[in-house]
């Protein structure tokens, strides 16, 4: 392995339309974007890696920005590489470090590395622990063009499906999209909780909809429906709102998508979640996720990979759930989405238990679809 190198890095933007947009607390969503990042080695190995957000600024960063410094370089000593691209980062921007950038390069290295080496990348992150791993439901947004009562009813009627496959599903509030508060917000759950009974394990996301006051008020509503946790109930910035909440519901407290590996540790230290949610798409790739898991093992919080992408995402926050200890959940977001369906050759689902299989291939075990890439690549 030693003698092969890093030959080229370039990104590939991929989008897909959507028949009708959906909405949750902060936007409607008209289509579904990625950008990939493809590593190949000077034997024509490749690896596949996947940024968070927008494609915009975060492909040039990767191409302009951190390409230059890994051609050439042995691709073996994926920490390093990683850990070089965060200090480069952090120089060029100085305010900010390019995580979801970061992201999608650390990724394809891992992915890189475990197919040179011959290995799933949860071999190289210490070993798997289970080879498959439960999923919960996540989509159940908004409706476009539709008043209170429909949304109210086809949510339910969504989330009522979704937990007959997995048995778990996670609910969007935030309805202030559409004019309505949060007392509306809580009907809906309460809905869902009709729908779905009382057996099934339900979650509810608010993607920073309140503030702490709001949310706490909100948060009491979904302790009366046996809400399981309550995920991002205020700006990602308020660490004090959420260790303010977290002392004031028994509802659990979950966040971590928007959260970089220094502002999990204030939020551990502050004690302000009882589920971590870093992305590994958006934190840094698996070598800061990892880190992340360390971190919320030593203050006994346990992760729940936040995962909302292509089957390149998927896979990666699979392989890190199969080292993490305890009974992991994994997200899986059933919300339309064609680049999930047809990039893989394979598409990933859940088995008739609800349970999502750990890729048992080299790296991480995804083999990307030429046709569907040709078919959603945009210039």
């Amino acid at each position: 392995m030693s003698s092969v190198t890093i030959e080229r890095v370039e990104t590939v933007p991929l989008e897909a339309s959507l028949d009708e947009p959906f909405g949750y607390a902060q936007e409607w969503v008209t289509t579904r974007t990625a950008l990939l990042v493809r590593i190949e080695a000077s034997d024509g190995t490749v690896g596949w890696g996947e940024c968070w957000g927008p494609i915009a600024g975060t492909r040039e960063t990767v191409e302009r920005l951190f390409a230059p410094h890994l051609e050439g370089q042995s691709p073996d000593a994926v920490e390093r590489l990683s850990e070089d691209l965060h200090d480069r980062g952090r120089a060029a921007y100085q305010s900010i470090v390019p995580l979801p950038a970061l992201s999608g390069v650390d990724l394809a290295l891992w992915d890189l590395a475990g197919k040179l080496a011959g290995v799933p990348v949860s071999r190289l992150l210490g070993g798997a622990r289970r080879d498959a791993v439960r999923a919960y439901a996540t989509g159940h947004y908004f409706r476009h063009d539709a008043d209170l009562d429909e949304q109210y009813a086809d949510i339910a009627a969504e989330a009522e499906a979704n937990a007959g496959a997995l048995g778990a599903v996670k609910a969007k509030i935030g309805l202030q999209l559409l004019g309505y508060g949060p007392e509306e917000d809580v009907e809906l759950v309460r809905r869902i909780r009709q729908a779905v009974g009382d057996d099934v394990t339900l979650m509810v996301d608010a993607n920073y909809a309140y503030d702490a006051g709001t949310a706490r008020t909100v948060g009491r509503g979904l302790e009366e429906l046996d809400v399981y946790w309550f995920e991002e109930p205020v700006p990602p910035e308020d660490v004090a709102g959420y260790a303010a909440l977290r002392d004031a519901l028994d509802v659990r407290i979950a966040g971590g998508e928007c959260h970089t590996p220094w502002e999990f540790r204030h939020l551990f230290e502050r004690g302000g979640l009882d589920v971590a949610q870093p992305d590994v798409c958006n934190v840094g790739g698996l070598t800061a996720a990892r880190r992340v898991a360390a971190m919320a093992r030593e203050f006994g919080v346990p992760v729940v990979p936040h995962v909302w992408g292509t089957p390149v995402a998927i896979a990666a926050s699979l392989h890190l759930v199969a080292t993490l200890p305890g009974r992991p959940w994994l997200e899986f977001d059933r919300s339309a989405n064609p680049l999930r369906e047809e990039l893989a050759g394979t598409p990933v689902t859940p088995d008739a238990d609800g349970r999502l299989a750990v890729p048992d291939g080299p790296g991480l075990g995804v083999e990307i679809d030429p046709a569907a890439l040709d078919r959603y690549r945009i210039d």
